[in-house]
């Protein structure tokens, strides 16, 4: 939502760009990226903005580490096709999931990984001494 619009996504996007944090997605976090941004219910505010969805994965590319995901065993799980952004998180060896998804904001953290609103992490994040 941070490449779209304004608000607390788009400040974390801001700590990317200046290297403060760092975003790590795979391969399949990013094909699913791709098919999302393709929908038609984004297409217009896409054109709104002047870019292209092509642009916006550029830009993805751009602010972000690739890694490929570990496979992960989540049974309690609630959306199955989240456990790729736990298998990333976890080969990342990310110190945090930041996310708007219920479904893995339910978890609460996975093996030591808490998972955070963009709120919660900004919040967090403008608190720690950097």
């Amino acid at each position: 939502s941070g490449l779209l619009w304004q608000g607390t996504p788009r400040q974390i996007i801001g700590l990317a760009r200046s290297g403060a944090v760092t975003i790590f997605v795979s391969e399949p976090i990013l094909s699913e990226l791709q098919e999302v941004l393709a929908r038609a219910k984004f297409q217009s505010k896409i054109r709104s903005l002047g870019i292209t969805s092509q642009d916006l994965m550029n830009l993805v590319r751009q602010l972000s580490e690739a890694c490929l995901p570990d496979s992960v065993n989540v049974p309690n799980l609630r959306d199955p096709d989240d456990a790729v952004i736990l298998g990333t998180a976890i080969a990342a060896k990310a110190m945090v999931v930041v996310s708007g998804d219920l479904d893995l904001l339910a978890l609460e953290e996975f093996t030591g990984i808490p998972i955070l609103t963009p709120a919660d992490f900004l919040d967090d994040f403008l608190l720690k001494p950097q």
